[in-house]
């Protein structure tokens, strides 16, 4: 099963030069996007700030189950492209992850592509292209999903738009890499790969992603492991520190200054 439409359009040509360019300069920005976020800081609309990620146990045993949940359950999958992969629903809970647990749900995700390939066997230099690819599978629906409960309209215009980008970048990513190293002859790259990661990482999870937040969000909201409200309670406690403080300032003043009487 291949795409004939893709393999004509990206196998050759300019085309295939402008794709696997595309390809290099994402797993570049992916690395960058790592380095930022492991050492403590992120982009957002104010540019790059602090990401408050706090190294301690909690962080890293979701990091730890979050992996091996993903690693579990990438066998676990109906194979329609021998060799290179085919109908696997697991792997919605990507995103899932992600957008509940935050960067150490994006994390573990991730960082688990080459763990998995090394345990099963499958390590090659195919690996770092999923790994990276799937930065943008994890990372961007971890940025623009903020509000799991799904309740807002605007919250499943950035859900789909999370994973469509996210999914299209993974795509290119991968398909692009396995190209460029010659893993993989162009033909079969941008011919069957695409249809798999497509499948996997932008038709399933467009039906199954929504309905896992909308089933899980309340237990993890009640367990209180949501990132979102770990992050509301440090900004709060210092709005609430900094508001202590003024008030503080503003008793000393007075006191420093009695009103006189008239």
């Amino acid at each position: 099963m291949e795409s004939e439409f893709l393999e004509e359009l990206l196998g050759g040509g300019p085309a295939n030069v402008i794709a696997v360019g595309l390809a290099l300069v994402l797993m570049v920005v992916a690395v960058g996007i790592w380095v930022l976020e492991l050492s403590g800081h992120t982009i957002s609309g104010r540019g790059i700030v602090r990401n408050n990620l706090r190294w301690n146990a909690r962080t890293i045993a979701i990091i730890a189950v979050v992996a091996a949940i993903y690693i579990a359950g990438r066998p676990l999958q109906i194979q329609f492209v021998p060799g290179i992969g085919g109908f696997n629903p697991s792997l919605s809970l990507g995103p899932v992850m992600s957008i509940l647990f935050g960067l150490p749900g994006a994390i573990g995700v991730t960082f688990s592509m080459p763990i998995g390939d090394a345990v099963s066997g499958a390590l090659t230099v195919g690996s770092a292209a999923g790994m990276l690819g799937h930065t943008f599978y994890t990372w961007i629906p971890y940025k623009l999903v903020t509000d799991p409960s799904m309740k807002k309209f605007s919250m499943w215009i950035r859900l789909y738009l999370a994973l469509v980008v996210g999914g299209l970048l993974h795509l290119i990513t991968v398909c692009g890499w396995l190209d460029f190293t010659n893993v993989l002859p162009p033909a079969v790259a941008w011919g069957a790969v695409p249809l798999a990661i497509g499948l996997n990482h932008i038709v399933i999870p467009a039906v199954v992603v929504p309905i896992l937040l909308i089933a899980l969000f309340p237990l993890v909201r009640q367990w209180g492991m949501f990132h979102g409200d770990h992050a509301l309670g440090a900004s709060a406690a210092r709005s609430t520190s900094m508001r202590d403080a003024a008030r503080a300032g503003q008793a000393d003043m007075r006191q420093a200054n009695p009103a006189k009487d008239d």
